[in-house]
């Protein structure tokens, strides 16, 4: 879990939206997909496999927001994992 913090695909998903690299953004969701998938990371695993569901031949009209989602969940997580590792290492 706490290898999830290290991870670079949120920063890739957003530089490649900005970039209009769609291709890329796929990859990009569905990685977080699966890592979500694999770490029970529901709501960013639901909000990343809905994006990656939009991007999946390119740009759909949703996709903006459905980044913004993404984005959220991804600050929720990683904010929640540091939580846990300060606690662990205060004790």
């Amino acid at each position: 879990m706490l290898k999830f913090l290290e991870d670079k695909s949120c920063g890739l998903l957003r530089t490649s939206m900005a970039e209009k690299n769609y291709e890329e953004a796929f990859r990009a969701a569905h990685t977080i997909k699966g890592v979500c998938q694999n770490l029970r990371f529901t709501r960013l695993g639901k909000s990343s496999s809905r994006l990656s569901d939009a991007l999946h031949h390119g740009w759909t009209p949703e996709a903006d927001t459905l980044l913004e989602q993404v984005r959220a969940d991804h600050l929720a997580v990683t904010a929640a994992i540091r939580t846990f590792q300060e606690e662990c290492e205060g004790e």
